[in-house]
């Protein structure tokens, strides 16, 4: 998924603009506030998004650097790239709930199939089944040892 395709087609979006919607709707949830549906379901995109994060991680980087002179550094670029940077950590936030949200649903899904009664069926079915090979297979064995006993006997 292409960054505009989060946006509804805009062609051009800027990823400031995009870190900045992320940090003013986490801001909303984060203070009680409630956000509709359709930002809900941007921020799933975006978090999802693995181009959003590259670019975001990038204008990080852009923003402030490890060998950027600290005399040089304005206030503008640290706010930029602090903004940036927290955008990062609220889409990861909100991936990590999601993905946790998805494996606990799983598990449920399979303790319901696990614990159901058509499982306790195919358990029983199973075992009745494997009841009756043990069965056949012990007196397939005690035949032939019978046989074998009988050829000794023969033999004597």
């Amino acid at each position: 998924m292409k960054l505009y395709e989060i946006f509804e087609g805009i062609k051009r979006v800027s990823i400031m603009s995009i870190a900045d919607r992320v940090c003013s709707l986490n801001s909303k949830l984060k203070y009680g506030e409630t956000i509709c549906d359709a930002d809900w379901n941007w921020l799933r995109l975006a978090c999802e998004n693995q181009s959003v994060l590259h670019s975001l991680s990038k204008a990080v980087s852009r923003y402030v650097s490890p060998t950027t002179n600290y005399n040089d550094l304005q206030s503008e670029m640290l706010n930029s790239g602090g903004t940036c940077a927290e955008a990062i950590c609220i889409l990861n936030d909100i991936k990590r709930d999601l993905d946790f949200e998805a494996e606990t649903k799983m598990l449920q899904a399979t303790d319901e199939i696990v614990n159901s009664e058509e499982m306790a069926q195919l358990a029983q079915q199973q075992a009745y089944i494997d009841l009756q090979n043990s069965y056949n297979q012990a007196a397939n064995d005690s035949a032939e040892y019978v046989s074998k006993l009988a050829n000794k006997a023969v033999d004597i």
